[in-house]
């Protein structure tokens, strides 16, 4: 079995320098935060995702028997391998090792080189697409909120240990540090937001984004690009808007109040 390296990216973000791993990029493919009906390979052939795959953890391509249809209607059934850069495919070896002759689609951060080509076995040409163009966030914010997950997800115990030997005045400070730089994250992002969209879809995305809170934020964006503001205003059905996103609603550990039903209600209504 192969061992997995997990790679990662440094970069330099507007308030010092952030990572960005493969893991995250696996996260993003897997709950398909990016606009996906602009989805395109580098040779310009345009993408439909019918299935993410199924998340391998293990050894070989990232997610097993995704579904993909390419620009002429034909739907492919394999695996799909995710790396930072494109070159990362050449540099593993993954041209010469038969567990990844099944791959069908080669996801990268960053767009290739032009010419740049991933083969595999025999070289068979298989078609990159690269998710930086589709995000709907800059990567440091991408990176920010994985930090933050990563801090809530730890022991309750630990954080009362690392807080509880400062003193009132060091905690205040440490809080207040820390909160300043996420709110100038948030400004800086949400200026990009409306840079790239203009202000009424702007605030129509953000509004959506968090009504769906951690568990359907992903869906509730993808709602707000396939449903522009006019449309709900225009009438459009609570029914209507959950089919459009059939499959994907997350309910376990939601509560009630914040159920999409729920949410999605209160902005028709």
């Amino acid at each position: 079995m192969n061992k997995r390296v997990e790679m990662v990216a440094e970069m330099q973000g507007l308030y010092g320098a952030f990572s960005f791993s493969e893991l995250l990029l696996q996260k993003i493919w897997w709950r398909g935060d990016f606009e996906r009906e602009r989805a395109v390979t580098t040779e310009g052939v345009p993408v439909r995702v019918v299935h993410a795959g199924k998340w391998n953890r293990l050894g070989g391509p990232d997610f097993r028997g995704a579904r993909v249809v390419l620009g002429d209607g034909r739907e492919v059934t394999g695996d799909v391998e995710l790396h930072v850069h494109a070159s990362d495919w050449n540099a593993h070896g993954h041209a010469n090792d038969p567990a990844y002759d099944g791959v069908c689609l080669h996801v990268v951060l960053f767009p290739p080189a032009a010419g740049q080509r991933t083969r595999g076995a025999g070289g068979r040409e298989i078609p990159v697409l690269p998710l930086l163009p589709l995000l709907r966030h800059d990567l440091e914010e991408y990176a920010a909120d994985e930090a933050i997950e990563r801090l809530a997800a730890r022991p309750a115990g630990r954080i009362i240990e690392e807080l509880g030997v400062l003193s009132t005045e060091e905690l205040i400070q440490k809080l207040s540090g820390l909160a300043e730089v996420r709110w100038r994250q948030k400004v800086h992002f949400a200026r990009l937001r409306v840079q790239r969209l203009g202000w009424a879809a702007a605030c129509h995305q953000t509004a959506l984004e968090i009504l769906g809170y951690r568990f359907n934020r992903t869906p509730m964006l993808r709602l707000a690009g396939a449903f522009p503001l006019a449309a709900w205003a225009g009438g459009v059905s609570v029914e209507t808007l959950l089919a459009a996103e059939a499959g994907a609603w997350s309910r376990q550990g939601v509560r009630p109040a914040n159920l999409p039903r729920a949410r999605i209600g209160q902005v028709v209504s």
